[in-house]
């Protein structure tokens, strides 16, 4: 799979927050980078606009959100939007006929409309958490104003961000903390600003979520009014004053106290404590724990307090770090102010790391983005898609007809260099060919030719007795191709052994091969026996060589070099011969 982009955006009451993870080809989550940019009045929309442009500007290298150049990229990119908690309502929506998925979700849309909390052309809406059995099914039912969302997506147009899913906070609080070793039933507070998040999870989903008016600037206003200081130094005092200590008691006293009702809805709403309230569901402390992330979490001795009042296990919560541990997450080496920005605001980076890592894992993210904007989108990027075919084959029609121009001009050019080079060459080569010729003339010559006197030659060496054997009818044929000449001559002899002694000479010479005498027949002359045979025979490979040196005698040879000389071709086969003769004239 190529490697998938999300850009996760939150926007919260005083700051707005942004996260950018890659999922390469390994399945590994890289944090490639994250900004947090602060703004004093959340009503102020121009002021938030630009906001978040400059954090929008500070990931620095995404793709236009026009263009081709998106289409071209490797990456797929999503931006995806964080709707807070406190915009969202849920309700469980039980019994449900038993269906299949495409069944279910016409099933979901008509029981929406009796169940929404405003009317169902003013709503959005969606569903999660399925549940089913074989006679029925249920889901959690999430919804919130089109107006809400319409006034976010306006927001980011304005800069040029395009919206491809928004999820609810306490979806991505989920997710952060379902890939961050929540097993066993957890509630997760996550708190803001002016709203809390609560969520409660079992089993590494999520059962419950609220939220709850009650965060730091509460705290900070508190401490405003009770020590008579103005809100920025009571925002920075509130981070030394203990959650125990006058001044912020009261205000962890509330915060405790939506924490009981929370863990009393949670406990409703889950069904499975049989006793009064929330207490039977806190004492299981090995079972149950309390996480707490978010600025207003930094109060100091907050976590010890509450587990202390609600006689459950907390800790302080750092999704950051507990994804690094837990889930297949990597933080890549960054520029100094983004690891900065990771020291700093780590434990508030739940809901945007938990909405990224939800559109970036999850083949069908929750999402309460409108059906207008989806279908606007989606056109979008097929007309983009459309722009980017045709303006790429016209780049390849152009390409190809100028790389045929200067493949042409490329093949003239080769070829004028090639006429040049034999133009420069001609000249030496007319004077080799010449050179040549003269060479091949001389060695034409040179090469000795058989004549039939070398042939005849040859066999008067041999048939030197002429008392004994003598020849006559001497015929050759093909004589310009040695290995392919026939020789025929007649023999007549006084006895049939000389003949026979003749016949061995002849194979033994060096020079004959492929001697065949035909049938020996006999004559009557001057009252003497006559013996007559047609002998046929060839010449051998060694024989054109032989013939030269008889012709061509070479220079007697020094006396260190007799030892290596060879001996003559003739020399064996008529020393041989004239032994035998004498032999049989004895």
């Amino acid at each position: 799979m190529a490697k998938n982009r999300v850009v996760a955006i939150e926007i919260g009451t005083n700051t707005a927050k942004i996260v950018q993870l890659e999922q390469s080809f390994s399945s590994t989550v890289h944090l490639t980078n994250a900004s947090v940019v602060a703004y004093r009045d959340k009503d102020d929309r121009l002021q938030v606009a630009e906001s978040v442009k400059r954090l929008w500007d500070s990931l620095g290298d995404l793709p236009v959100q026009g263009g081709l150049r998106p289409l071209f990229n490797r990456n797929k990119t999503e931006i995806a939007l964080a709707l807070p908690r406190s915009l969202v309502n849920t309700k469980r929506l039980p019994n449900l006929p038993a269906a299949t998925d495409e069944q279910l979700a016409s099933i979901v849309a008509i029981t929406a409309e009796a169940e929404l909390p405003f009317r169902v052309e003013e709503a959005i809406f969606t569903y999660h958490d399925v549940q089913r059995t074989a006679e029925a099914s249920s889901v959690e039912l999430i919804s919130t104003r089109r107006t809400t969302v319409t006034n976010y997506l306006d927001l980011l147009e304005q800069i040029g961000v395009s919206v491809s899913t928004v999820t609810p906070s306490m979806i991505g609080i989920a997710e952060i903390a379902s890939n961050s070793g929540c097993t066993q039933p957890t509630f997760i507070v996550d708190i803001g600003a002016e709203q809390t998040d609560f969520c409660f999870m079992k089993d590494g989903k999520l059962r419950f979520s609220r939220s709850f008016r009650l965060g730091g600037n509460h705290l900070s206003e508190h401490l405003s009014r009770t020590l008579n200081i103005d809100i920025e130094t009571a925002s920075e005092e509130k981070q030394h004053i203990s959650a125990r200590e006058t001044p912020a008691y009261t205000w962890t006293t509330q915060f405790i106290s939506e924490l009981q009702r929370s863990i009393a809805a949670a406990t409703h709403y889950e069904g499975e404590v049989k006793t009064d309230g929330y207490q039977d569901l806190t004492q299981r402390e090995t079972e149950t724990e309390l996480w707490l992330c978010g600025g207003g979490a930094r109060v100091s001795d907050l976590a010890s307090t509450c587990e202390a009042e609600l006689n459950i296990s907390t800790q302080l919560w750092n999704p950051l770090h507990a994804a690094q541990q837990h889930a297949d997450i990597d933080i890549r080496p960054m520029r100094p102010e983004v690891e900065a920005t990771l020291d700093e605001w780590g434990d508030t980076l739940a809901v945007p790391l938990g909405v990224g890592l939800n559109a970036l894992k999850s083949t069908a993210p929750v999402s309460l983005l409108p059906k207008e904007a989806v279908e606007t989108l989606t056109q979008t990027t097929r007309q983009r898609q459309l722009f980017a075919a045709a303006g790429l084959g016209i780049l390849i029609i152009g390409g190809i007809f100028f790389g045929g121009y200067m493949l042409q001009r490329t093949q003239k050019y080769r070829s004028e260099a090639v006429e040049a080079q034999l133009r420069y060459y001609a000249q030496p080569m007319t004077s080799a060919k010449v050179q040549l010729g003269k060479e091949l003339a001389l060695t034409d010559m040179l090469v000795h030719r058989i004549s039939p006197l070398d042939i005849l030659h040859a066999l008067s060496e041999i048939f030197r007795d002429r008392t004994q054997v003598a020849w006559t009818n001497f015929n050759i044929t093909n004589l310009h191709e040695p290995t392919t000449t026939r020789i025929t001559f007649n023999l007549e002899s006084a006895s049939h052994n000389a003949i026979n002694t003749l016949l061995r000479a002849l194979d033994r010479s060096g020079v004959f091969t492929n001697v065949r005498p035909g049938e020996v027949t006999t004559i009557a002359q001057d009252r003497k026996q006559i013996f007559q045979v047609q002998v046929r025979c060839n010449l051998t490979a060694s024989a054109v060589k032989a013939f030269a040196k008889k012709r061509y005698p070479m220079p007697e040879p020094q006396i260190d070099e007799v030892a290596n000389m060879e001996p003559s071709v003739t020399s064996p086969m008529l020393e041989t011969f004239e032994n035998e003769m004498n032999e049989k004239t004895k």
